[in-house]
């Protein structure tokens, strides 16, 4: 993959217009009170990511059609152009474990709600390590096992990332398809997704391969030798999330 340059890129040069033009394009009429909806305009999670990443390039992982990055220095990619019927806010796209920029670019690395549709995180976040520059921060945003359609599902291992990587792809992947379609799609817990061919589900971003707590990523994070900065069990404006940060040493 070719490597990509930050001088290509065209960041946004007014990061509050940027945000409003998002939410009247989500919301249209209604911008004029949902602007002040704290679920909608997320002050708590933009404040944790000034707080712990105040300056610097950062990459936003998965944007999808909405964002909470500091879109005048963040770059917005994804890996798909479409979500639904709604296109991605992302202007590049690709593999969230094929970063396309040299090592040691960004200063933060951002993820909300992504995670959690990667079938090996392990090699996803040593991917997202070594495009961090030293001292640089991961931020994720993850739903919480507790607080999401995944509820009776059993949680996700490291043991069991660790053998994604060496296991038979398929048949793992055909199990966790059954576990989702089990316990969430069947019943009815996740009715946005219950119009998709289950096949699909396994390539098109839709699945939860991984279930997980506060506890568990801060684990697997530690595991990849980051250094924890801090974690919250509730994210204040989106209380089915949990938010972990570390720092690449």
């Amino acid at each position: 993959m070719l490597n990509k340059n930050l001088k290509d890129y065209n960041f946004e040069q007014h990061d509050w217009l940027f945000y409003l033009n998002n939410v009247f394009k989500n919301t249209r009429w209604k911008v004029f009170y949902k602007i002040f909806c704290k679920h909608i305009r997320r002050p708590w999670s933009r404040l944790k990511i000034n707080d712990f990443a105040p300056s610097g390039v950062g990459l936003e992982v998965g944007c999808g059609t909405w964002t909470i990055a500091p879109s005048d220095r963040t770059i917005l990619s994804d890996a798909f152009s479409t979500h639904g019927v709604s296109h991605s806010l992302a202007k590049v796209y690709f593999d969230a474990s094929e970063i396309p920029y040299e090592k040691n670019t960004f200063s933060f690395i951002l993820s909300e709600h992504v995670l959690e549709h990667i079938y090996d995180p392990i090699k996803t976040i040593n991917e997202w390590k070594r495009v961090l520059t030293r001292n640089g921060k991961v931020i994720l945003f993850l739903p919480h096992a507790e607080r999401m359609f995944d509820r009776d599902r059993a949680r996700t291992t490291f043991d069991q990332l660790n053998q994604r990587a060496i296991g038979k792809k398929n048949e793992i992947k055909e199990k966790i398809l059954e576990d989702w379609m089990k316990n969430v799609i069947s019943k009815g817990l996740a009715s946005h997704y219950s119009h998709i061919a289950p096949e699909d589900m396994l390539i098109d971003g839709t699945i939860h391969y991984n279930v997980w707590t506060t506890e568990d990523i801060v684990f697997l994070l530690q595991q990849l030798g980051f250094k924890l900065c801090a974690y919250y069990d509730i994210v204040q404006d989106r209380k089915d999330s949990f938010l972990v940060i570390a720092e690449k040493n």
